[in-house]
């Protein structure tokens, strides 16, 4: 809600009222009644604005009788559009301070096929400009500067609604001045401000002598409904019984905070006078629904000028055109796709009603299986939560747990039992324990006749949830299919390995005959028995080589490599034949040896990629059934 001021002052006393209004709703979070120090109005205000931080506040400024000039004005009957020009018309005339500059604002009390009834009043630029500077001097805009009697009055009458023909009168005591106003039916039909004595008992005598005059100034038939003081019956006794003698009826104390809500902090520290604030509870309460009430100088009526728009009938005509033609055409648009749309609507429906239903069946077996499941609480899971989260052992001891399953419902039922050395600690004990899937009831702290430090014994109840059995179990679902899946693409990947490396290296049964096959080799270049001396020498040095290379392997911690024939066969037996098979090609293609003699068969090489392709595949579907079955479990 917006937070608004409203303010007025005399010669000695500043008033001041904040709240926060929204439409009719307004809620007074300060009032106060400051004394106007020497330095004058211009400081006391400024003062009182900084020091509650109410700058750029909206501020609505109430001011009385010694400020503007009030008429009553009786005009023929005319239409309310043109009342503006024809008050301003007449106050000229009529009002001795108004001139053309002037602002003129009225408000009609009374309106009879013979004419209209009006209270109107005129202020001078000179006092609105002063106000101005006094709100731009205190850094508040002005946004209403309306007539005081009126704001109470208006304060009264949206709260209380007469129709009768009786007269309801309403006087505001204010330091040195009455301000007496009569409404009836519903409206203000009088006002009038008047000087009162300093003295306590010369202000009753002549407050029952004005109230006399005033009904008689108005016409009043002598028939009063009620009279209305604002204030607190405890402040205005005296004036409250004079009243009633000049009046001859009951006269009520109305505090005027009572029609509004107020701060609870505010309650206690309202004025003793608070009926002299009611002008300004009245203003705002009325300056966003009710300002028709009021008499604004910032805001005065002025005629409705009706601005004519050589556009607005075409546009009259031709938007509504246009927007059937656009309707039109739009369901046009949309109705011609339709058959098409239902015809598949319809095929998609039946196509997926089989699924829908397998789905569903699946649903209700799942369902079932996790309510089952949703007793199945993992205890080593919960005791180690506890023995985590519970306070230290010098402040708690636990003597006692016991749990059970909710296989209906789901969850279960933690009992703790033990002591602990203050009763605070308890509630530390169960805040520890209490999170969104676990619910702690206790039964308080009861003390025990021992002489340890763990006077005060408690039991707690944990309820484990059973969404959060059915959640973790789903998670721990989530993690194996996950895990299954990495090692299934592990071992997908194993074997197509070699298959990226060059064959001549790899398949013994691929190799090039001129290079590979003894029986085909050149004999000038590679038969041991034609080679001379040198070639002999060779040899011998190649085989030392490959021995060397061997007794590296050994060193490695790497299997020595077995001639060909017993690599191809024994590698069904190994994970790593791939690889051990691949070095032996690697080393038989540079430096052949003597088991190169041995030729395999065009079979055995041939079973030997079999084994190698259908040993890890066998893993694989092995290791698949073994998480399958932890899954079920």
């Amino acid at each position: 809600m917006a937070k608004k001021i409203a303010i007025d002052w005399d010669e000695g006393e500043l008033r001041l009222v904040a709240a926060q209004c929204s439409g009719r709703s307004v809620k007074v979070t300060d009032a106060v009644v400051i004394p106007i120090t020497e330095a004058g109005i211009q400081s006391t205000l400024k003062t009182a604005i900084t020091s509650r931080g109410l700058q750029e506040a909206p501020a609505l400024v109430a001011i009385g009788r010694g400020q503007a000039e009030l008429r009553e004005l009786q005009l023929p009957p005319v239409p309310d559009d043109e009342l503006p020009e024809m008050v301003r018309f007449q106050a000229i005339r009529s009002f001795a301070s108004a001139g053309e500059n002037a602002t003129v604002d009225y408000l009609v009390t009374n309106r009879k096929d013979d004419g209209v009834e009006m209270i109107a009043a005129a202020v001078t630029p000179a006092s609105l400009k002063e106000i101005h500077a006094l709100g731009e001097q205190a850094d508040v805009p002005i946004e209403r500067v309306a007539l005081r009697p009126l704001s109470a009055a208006a304060l009264y009458l949206t709260h209380h609604s007469s129709k009768t023909t009786q007269d309801t009168v309403l006087i505001d005591l204010l330091s040195d001045d009455a301000e007496i106003v009569v409404a009836r039916e519903g409206r203000v039909i009088f006002v009038r401000t008047v000087r009162m004595p300093t003295t306590v008992a010369g202000r009753a005598r002549a407050l029952g002598g004005e109230l006399k005059r005033s009904l008689v100034a108005c016409g009043s038939t002598g028939s009063l409904e009620s009279v209305v003081l604002w204030g607190k019956e405890s402040v205005h006794i005296d004036d409250l019984q004079m009243l009633a003698d000049a009046s001859g009826v009951k006269v009520q104390a109305l505090d005027p905070f009572t029609l509004v809500d107020v701060d609870r902090k505010l309650q206690n520290e309202l004025p003793e006078h608070v009926g002299r604030l009611a002008p300004l509870i009245g203003l705002l309460a009325a300056d966003e629904n009710d300002g028709n009430l009021l008499i604004d100088f910032l805001n005065p009526r002025k005629k409705v000028e009706e601005v004519v728009n050589p556009y607005r009938k075409a546009a009259l005509i031709g938007i509504p055109i246009a927007a059937v033609a656009l309707i039109a055409f739009a369901i046009y648009f949309q109705l011609r796709g339709l058959d098409q749309q239902i015809a598949d609507l319809k095929s998609s429906n039946a196509t997926m009603k089989s699924d829908v239903d397998t789905a569903n069946k699946s649903v209700q077996r799942t369902e079932k299986i996790d309510a089952y499941l949703d007793g199945d609480v993992n205890w080593l899971n919960e005791l180690r939560r506890m023995a985590t989260t519970i306070p230290a052992s010098e402040e708690l001891i636990v003597r006692g747990i016991s749990a059970s399953s909710n296989t209906r419902s789901g969850g279960g039922v933690i009992t703790l039992e033990g002591a602990v050395t203050e009763p605070a600690v308890i509630d530390k004990l169960e805040q520890s324990l209490r999170d969104e899937n676990h619910r702690v009831a206790g039964d308080g702290a009861s003390e025990k006749p021992t002489n340890d430090a763990y006077r005060w014994g408690f039991v707690e109840t944990i309820t484990v949830t059973p969404e959060s059995i059915r959640n973790e179990r789903y998670e721990a679902i989530a993690t194996l299919l996950a895990s299954e899946k990495a090692s299934q693409t592990t071992e997908e990947s194993a074997p197509n390995a070699p298959a990226t490396e060059d064959p001549a290296t790899e398949d013994p049964a691929t190799e090039d005959p001129a290079t590979e096959d003894p029986a085909t080799e050149d004999p000038a270049t590679e038969d041991p028995a034609t080679e001379g001396p040198a070639g002999g020498e060779e040899v011998a040095a190649e085989e030392a080589t490959e021995a060397d290379d061997d007794t590296a392997d050994d060193n490695d911690g790497s299997p020595p490599d077995p001639p060909e024939t017993e690599a191809a066969v024994g590698s069904t037996d190994q994970a790593p034949a791939t690889e051990m098979e691949s070095d032996t090609d690697k080393s038989d293609t540079d430096k052949p040896s003597e088991s190169e003699s041995i030729e395999p068969t065009e079979s055995e090489p041939k079973s030997d990629d079999e084994t190698e392709t259908d040993q890890p595949a066998e893993d694989a579907e092995e290791l698949v059934g073994q998480l399958n079955s932890e899954v079920q479990s």
